[in-house]
C-alpha cells in the first residue's frame, strides 16, 4: 500500500507541474525554430487575395493576387494572376503578372506573360515567355526606382 500512495504522489506532482494548453500556446513561437517553413497550396484550392509567407511557398493550385515570400514554386498546372516578389521563382505553370527576383527560372512548362525584374534568368527549352525581361542589380526595387525617376522628370 505505501508503494502505491507513494506512485500516486509522483503523479499529482507531475500533473501540477504540466503547463496548462492555453500556457503552451502562449509560449509557442510563430514559426518553428531552425530551418525555413513550407506552405503548399493544393491543386484543389483557389485563392483570391494577396499571399504573403516568411518561408517557402509551393503553388499547385490558382491564385488571383499578388505574393510575396523567400522562395515561390509555382506547379505545372497552377495559375497565377498577380505579382510576385521573391528571392527565387521557379516557374513550370502559367503566371499573368510582374515577377521580382533575384533568381528567376522558367522551366520548360513555364507560360510566362509578365514584365520580370530579375538578376539571374533561366529560361529552359520549350518554356514560353512573353513580356519583357530587366536585368537589374537589385531587382526587389527596380520598378519603385524607375517610377521615382519618371516622376521627378
Amino acid at each position: 500500500m505505501r508503494f502505491n500512495r507513494k506512485l500516486d504522489e509522483d503523479i499529482a506532482q507531475d500533473l501540477s507541474s504540466t503547463p496548462k494548453k492555453s500556457d503552451a500556446f502562449a509560449a509557442a513561437p510563430r514559426k518553428p525554430n531552425g530551418g525555413p517553413t513550407r506552405s503548399v497550396i493544393d491543386a484543389w484550392l483557389s485563392i483570391t487575395g494577396n499571399l504573403s509567407s516568411e518561408g517557402e511557398v509551393q503553388v499547385d493550385g490558382q491564385i488571383v493576387g499578388d505574393i510575396r515570400c523567400t522562395h515561390l514554386t509555382v506547379g505545372k498546372d497552377a495559375v497565377i494572376n498577380g505579382n510576385i516578389t521573391a528571392e527565387e521563382v521557379v516557374v513550370r505553370g502559367k503566371v499573368a503578372g510582374t515577377i521580382r527576383s533575384h533568381r528567376v527560372i522558367l522551366q520548360d512548362s513555364a507560360r510566362v506573360e509578365s514584365e520580370i525584374f530579375h538578376k539571374l534568368l533561366s529560361i529552359e527549352e520549350g518554356a514560353s515567355f512573353e513580356g519583357v525581361s530587366r536585368m537589374r542589380e537589385n531587382p526587389m526595387t527596380a520598378e519603385v526606382v524607375a517610377m521615382q525617376a519618371v516622376q521627378a522628370a
